[in-house]
């Protein structure tokens, strides 16, 4: 099966050096070194893009399970049916995809303040609506997270709202990462497009709505299928867990290893 139909016909890419780079990375993959820091740009890589693009590197631990749904609703394991989490084509690692990551990052962005002006950053960091006349592309670039650890089965319980007893559904058995795993989070900032009316500002600026983002995304909301139910949140980061690249700009992520009542916003 073919992870990405790109990478098998990228002899057909304009951009030549592109295209190598691609099938240099399926190769590996398919050799089977299976070297998943292959999948992730480089701080070398940050010299090919626009002045103040920067490279964001946290290293979590889950603190609630998470969980996934892969493109196979159902499959068999040991005769049973079970809801399986998300793998990777060719690693066969559980992996939280991009898409997953732009996503639930964008729905703590849209609840940090209903403001004009955080509607503008939320537009420039993840682009225009689907639907949206006015086509924009994002500031963000999203990358893969794979577990090296295996899922797990589990078993939630469906509820009912009213009573909270049991539902006649029974319980649900499914994979999950349970507590304790650890993944890699990459995120790539790139400003541009600049547009018409662009400020040096608004890198800084979007920079620390991007770090209350996180903030709420890793410890409030997460990042799970199931996360109303708690799912997907991760433990209190550490400061050496957070990597920013170039350097200089690291304070502004400072509130995801800070400790609640120690945060303080600007003002207070």
């Amino acid at each position: 099966m073919v992870h990405d139909f790109h990478l098998s016909n990228a002899r057909e890419y304009k951009d030549i050096e592109i295209a190598k780079k691609k099938k240099e990375i399926l190769n590996k993959i398919r050799s089977g070194t299976q070297n998943i820091e292959d999948f992730y740009p480089t701080p070398d890589d940050l010299s090919h893009l626009p002045e103040n693009s920067l490279l964001i590197k946290i290293s979590f631990t889950l603190k609630k399970p998470y969980t996934s749904k892969d493109e196979g609703e159902f499959h068999i394991i040991d005769g049973r049916t079970e809801n399986p989490i998300v793998r990777d084509k060719f690693t066969g690692l559980p992996m939280i995809r991009p898409s997953t990551w732009k996503g639930h990052l964008r729905f703590a962005a849209e609840r940090i303040d209903d403001k004009n002006e955080e509607k503008n950053i939320i537009r420039r960091l993840f682009g225009s609506e689907p639907k949206s006349a006015d086509t924009l592309k994002g500031r963000l670039y999203f990358f893969p997270t794979f577990f090296k650890d295996d899922a797990q089965r589990d078993v939630i319980t469906p509820l009912k709202r009213d009573t909270r007893t049991p539902t006649s559904r029974g319980p649900i058995p499914l994979e999950v990462m349970k507590p304790g795993s650890k993944g890699d989070f990459y995120l790539l900032y790139v400003p541009y497009p600049k547009g018409k009316d662009f400020k040096e500002e608004e890198i800084n600026e979007d920079l620390k709505f991007l770090a209350e983002a996180l903030n709420l995304m890793f410890y409030t909301y997460g990042f799970s299928a199931k996360k109303t139910s708690g799912f997907g949140v991760i433990e209190r980061l550490e400061k050496n867990k957070i990597d920013v690249t170039p350097k200089g700009r690291e304070d502004i992520f400072s509130i995801l290893y800070t400790k609640p009542n120690e945060i303080v916003k600007d003002g207070a």
